[in-house]
Order: C-alpha cells, then sequence, then structure tokens
C-alpha cells in the first residue's frame, strides 16, 4: 500500500532565490569582515575616531599590527558589555574582584590570602604549559640574598606588605579582624631564624582605623596614613630613636581613579560614570629633597609600586609636569630617620627587579651601605607557583658584586651617554597593553656592535597603555642607538615595571634615548 505521507516534506521545501542568497550571504562575509574594517575605518574605533596613530611609518604599522592582534570593533563590545555588567550586578572580570560598596580586590591578591602558599610544590604534568625557566621558590632566595648582605657587613630589613584583603574584609563579608595567609606566621619564624629581620607590619596597618583607612577603595594600595605608620615602624626598626622624631609634612590632597579600575578596561566615559575619583590627603615632608639622598647614602630602600603610589605621578597621583610627587614611603622613611635614603623602586618589580639593579651598583658603592630595607607587596610572597606565574610574578637569584673588584663589567665603556650602532640580536615580548596591572613599562634587549660587544638596552614599551615606536625593534636589523646608564634615565624609567626575559646581570643596563634604523654594513 502506498504511504500516504511518503512526498509531505515536497510540501514544505523553502524555495530561495538568487536575491535572497545574495543578501544572505553578503551579510554572513560582512560580519565576518567587521573586525578587519574597524582596522581601516577609525569611525568604528570610538577610542581613535578622534586622532588617527601618530608618529613614524613604523609606529603607525605597530599600532595597526597591535589592532589586529585585538580586533577594535570587538573589543569596543566587550568593555561595553563589561560596564553592563558592573552596572547591573556590581561583576568584575578575572582580574578584579568587585565587593559590596563599591570595594575592588585584585584576584592574585585574594590568592595569596586564601591560595595554597609559597610552601606548597606544584606537581608535575604533562598538561602544564612549557616554560622557559624553571620555578625558583622565594623563601630560598631570600634567605641567599640576606646571606650575601651578610657577608658584605650589610644588614637587611624584610618589610612584606599586607595585601588589600588581608587586612579590608567587610567588603568581603568577612569578618573584621585581620587575618593573613595561613603560612604567615611560618614564614616569619623560618626568616627570623635565618637572622632576617622581619618587619610585620599586620599590627601597624590594622591600628589606624577602619578599612578606609588602610586601602584605597578602588586601588591596590595602601591609603597614605597606613604607608606613613608602616614608615614610621620600618624607621623604628632601624633607628629607635626615630619614634621619638615628629618631622613636619605639608598636606597635598589628589584625586586618583584607581589602578583596579583601569584592570577593568572600560571605555573612559564608563570609568568615569561608575566609579567617582577617590580623594587622598597625601603627606609630603617639609624639607623635600633627602629620599634620594646624594650616593652616599647608607640606607638603601629596595621597592615596588607599594613605595612609588604616592612618589609616582604615574601611579595616578600626581600632576602633569611632575617628575615626582615627594610624598611617598621613601620620603617618610627618610623624614623619620632624619638621614638621606637612596632609593630603588621598580613597579611590579618587587621580587627581583630591584635585587637586578641594586646588583648592578658599582662594586665600590656596597661598602657605603649598612642598611638594606626590603619593602614589596606580600603577594609576591605568598603566592604558589601558577598564580604566581599568572600574575607575571618570578623569583630569581641574583649574584651581588664582588666590593673589591677591580675591572668593570663588559658594556660598561662609559658612565655617560654614549652613541654605538649595533644589530638587535634578542629582545623581551610585550604583552597587550591594556593586560598588565600597570600603565607603563620598559622592555630588555641585547644589541651585538660591529666589533663584537654586547649591549643590554631598556626601552620605553608603552605609557599610558599606548605602545611606543621602540616596540617595533626587529630582531637582525642594525640600528644606531644612543645609551644613558639605566640608574641615569629619567625617574619614570626607573620605575616602570620591567619587561625582562633575557635577564643579563653580567651586562651593565642601558637605557636608549634613540633607537633608529641604520644602513647595513
Amino acid at each position: 500500500m502506498e504511504n500516504p505521507y511518503e512526498h509531505d516534506w515536497l510540501d514544505d521545501e523553502v524555495h530561495v532565490g538568487g536575491r535572497g542568497l545574495l543578501v544572505s550571504l553578503g551579510a554572513f562575509v560582512l560580519f565576518l569582515l567587521a573586525p578587519a574594517l574597524s582596522l581601516l575605518l577609525p569611525s568604528l574605533r570610538p577610542e581613535l575616531s578622534a586622532k588617527p596613530p601618530a608618529g613614524t611609518l613604523k609606529a603607525r604599522l605597530a599600532a595597526w599590527e597591535e589592532g589586529a592582534r585585538t580586533l577594535p570593533l570587538l573589543e569596543s563590545w566587550r568593555r561595553s558589555d563589561q560596564a553592563r555588567l558592573v552596572r547591573a550586578l556590581g561583576a568584575g572580570n578575572r582580574r578584579v574582584v568587585a565587593t559590596k560598596d563599591g570595594w575592588l580586590h585584585y584576584r592574585p591578591d585574594l590568592e595569596s590570602v586564601f591560595g595554597r602558599g609559597p610552601y606548597y610544590v606544584e606537581p608535575p604534568s604533562v598538561a602544564r604549559e612549557r616554560q622557559d625557566r624553571a620555578w625558583q621558590a622565594p623563601l630560598p632566595v631570600v634567605r641567599d640574598f640576606a646571606e650575601q648582605l651578610d657577608r658584605r657587613g650589610i644588614r637587611l630589613v624584610f618589610v612584606p606588605v599586607p595585601t588589600k584583603p588581608m587586612l579590608c574584609r567587610t567588603g568581603l563579608g568577612l569578618g573584621e579582624d585581620a587575618v593573613p595567609h595561613p603560612d604567615w606566621h611560618r614564614v616569619a619564624a623560618e626568616l627570623t631564624d635565618a637572622g632576617i629581620e622581619f618587619v610585620d607590619l599586620l599590627p601597624t596597618i590594622g591600628g589606624t582605623g577602619g578599612d578606609a583607612a588602610r586601602y584605597l577603595k578602588q586601588d591596590t594600595h595602601w591609603t597614605p596614613t597606613a604607608m606613613a605608620a608602616a614608615a614610621r615602624a620600618v624607621a623604628a626598626r632601624i633607628d629607635p630613636g626615630a619614634e621619638a622624631r615628629s618631622p613636619a609634612f605639608e598636606e597635598l590632597r589628589r584625586s586618583s581613579r584607581g589602578d583596579l579600575v583601569g584592570m577593568l578596561d572600560l571605555a573612559e566615559s564608563d570609568a568615569a560614570a561608575l566609579f567617582p575619583t577617590e580623594t587622598a590627603a597625601l603627606l609630603r615632608p617639609a624639607e623635600p629633597g633627602t629620599p634620594d639622598g646624594d650616593g652616599e647614602a647608607d640606607v638603601v630602600l629596595l621597592g615596588d609600586s607599594f613605595v612609588n603610589i604616592f612618589e609616582d605621578p604615574g601611579l595616578g597621583f600626581g600632576i602633569d609636569g611632575e617628575e615626582s610627587i615627594g610624598a611617598g614611603f621613601a620620603a617618610h622613611l627618610a623624614a623619620a630617620l632624619e638621614r638621606p635614603v637612596r632609593t630603588i623602586a621598580v613597579n611590579g618589580g618587587g621580587a627581583s627587579s630591584v635585587r637586578e639593579a641594586f646588583a648592578a651598583l658599582p662594586p665600590e658603592r656596597l661598602g657605603s651601605i649598612g642598611t638594606v630595607v626590603w619593602t614589596f607587596s606580600a603577594r609576591d610572597l605568598f603566592l604558589a607557583e601558577l598564580p604566581a606565574r599568572r600574575a607575571g610574578i618570578e623569583w630569581r637569584r641574583v649574584e651581588l658584586p664582588d666590593p673589591a673588584a677591580g675591572p668593570p663589567k663588559k658594556g660598561s665603556e662609559a658612565s655617560l651617554a654614549i652613541e654605538v650602532v649595533a644589530t638587535l640580536r634578542e629582545r623581551s615580548e610585550i604583552e597587550n597593553p591594556n593586560r598588565p596591572a600597570y600603565t607603563e613599562a620598559v622592555f630588555s634587549t641585547l644589541f651585538e656592535s660591529d666589533d663584537g660587544g654586547e649591549f643590554y638596552v631598556f626601552h620605553w614599551a608603552f605609557r599610558q597603555r599606548k605602545l611606543e615606536p621602540a616596540s617595533a625593534l626587529a630582531v637582525g636589523r642594525r640600528y644606531r642607538l644612543r645609551l644613558v646608564p639605566l640608574e641615569s634615565a629619567a625617574p619614570a624609567v626607573q620605575r616602570a615595571t620591567r619587561l625582562d626575559d633575557l635577564f643579563r646581570t653580567d651586562l651593565d643596563p642601558w637605557f636608549a634615548e634613540l633607537a633608529e634604523e641604520a644602513p647595513d654594513r
């Protein structure tokens, strides 16, 4: 018997004409090409519609290349979606955790409290990403650095700064009492037993008042009040007489939007609408000019952005044209001690970069140093390997020079500016400027001159999250360089985050004031 439904499908057949097919195909192709078209049509990118990329042709090409990596139109959509999530749900992103009453927290800071900690050893796994360098646990590196200083008669005062969630708990729905990582006291005891002076700032900062008196609401860093209390505590550890001193300060009121707002990566209009600027009352010593000393200070301060937060205008609390604010941790420490303090502070570089910069000092300079104060975020110390790598933290052993060493390192022929023509052999990678916690960074390169000499050179990678022309330097090409010793470069260069995969401590570091392509030989 014939099936009466055998040909019913013929009744449901849909016919699309040639014009409909072309329209559908055109819409599909346009959807695929929209991100690429946004590279060529600035009107599709609000952030570039007012002003096209400036600079040389190479700089423009570098800007277009970066745009191709991030697909600007999709980035604009993503920023809009992030703004909607913040506005409707108070949600953060993979780097920022938003809590009640507008408090923001850095996710690695939370992991430094609730994570596995510095004693945890990651198990071997074929699923783990391959790394160029083996992980070095922090505590052996700290002990090694202390031992090297001790052999030179230098005292180490070790000051890990508690992270924001250790002391600002109410925004997280937790109790008001300070709760550090479970290994905090174990680490303090181990380092103390090794003869290292461990300064515990938990009671010091905890005694400054409530959460708002301890840390900035939209930022990873402490308030001026907490910072000043910490500086007094450290000064008293170095010199007990500092407790009785009362240096004079002048108040500076500065407003900024915190670094955590920047890490949400919102459009400027959305950031302004969702997060009003935060005002801080900075205290600047009435007698400025003592923090950096004259090169003969017997106290050297090594630090990161906790030292720079009220010193570096690039971190938000300065004004245009200022090289420094003069109200940071170094200024307060010098005022409490009533003597100069030499400061080496690199944003995000408290674990290794500052020790590398310290090791680059002239060997004879080490003989005049009596005390090293090493201040950095406790996040660097209390993260286990995998979250530390994700946060860009790396602990590297640094060999200090022998104070009796005679000849200078290779590449340090002059202490003033020099000009060389050299070929770029290696360079560090530069990540998307919108991803790091900091808005400014320098990156390292290795050049070889025509006579075989090597030069370890830093360049601006990006400023205010905008790529610099030097970011386009290509391996294998020859360049004419004007170099100054890194320690003689502008303060903004010395404080900037260092993207350094080369780790050439055998060479003196330089900074390139100029890098322009040179003709082939």
